[in-house]
């Protein structure tokens, strides 16, 4: 039964964290079409509030996870590392990477009472954007780890690919003005 309830928390911990990701992704796009100041502040306290969902999520994760990993014993396994590391790269580039532009966001709206512009250019950051398609493409990644149970060299290449993709994908779509007002639409 216990077994059954921290497989449940995992599961759920994991859904909560794409729920995050998704209403990361909802509220910045909904702050770069807003019209008026009051609407993209709206969609800016959603932005807000989501690292607290994130945060819970990934904690829910990661001590379910030690449990089932403990209990199975794969705790060692060249797939859980590589989880692992992905997980603190997503860390990293959720947290002290896009954190300055996140504040910049955020110092813009306490001085958006002129317009919105200067909150659609600072939610249209790219590093807000590729932070946030670098974290899901790592937690698809994982998700895929976790199924596939791989060893040490083809974990390594899953997570490459994953941050290669995003960051090409990235790249191309930045490489057009047209495709950078688009980006999210």
């Amino acid at each position: 039964m216990i077994r059954s309830l921290v497989l449940f928390t995992h599961v759920v911990g994991v859904l909560a964290l794409f729920v995050g990701l998704g209403l990361e992704w909802i509220g910045l796009n909904g702050i770069r079409r807003s019209a008026t100041p009051a609407e993209a502040l709206t969609w800016l306290r959603l932005v807000v509030r989501v690292p607290r969902v994130s945060g819970i999520a990934v904690a829910a994760i990661v001590v379910s996870g030690f449990y089932l990993g403990a209990r199975i014993g794969v705790l060692g396994n060249e797939w859980m590392r590589a989880s692992y590391g992905a997980l603190l790269l997503m860390a990293i580039v959720g947290g002290p990477v896009s954190r300055s532009s996140m504040r910049a966001l955020t110092r813009v709206a306490d001085g958006a009472e002129d317009g919105t512009a200067a909150l659609r250019a600072a939610a249209a950051n790219p590093i807000l954007r590729l932070s946030l398609r670098i974290r899901v493409a790592f937690g698809l990644a994982i998700v895929f780890l976790m199924i596939a149970k791989p060893a040490a060299g083809e974990s390594l290449l899953v997570l490459t690919l994953a941050a290669i993709v995003t960051i090409a994908t990235s790249l191309t779509r930045r490489a057009t003005p047209s495709t950078a007002v688009q980006a999210y639409r």
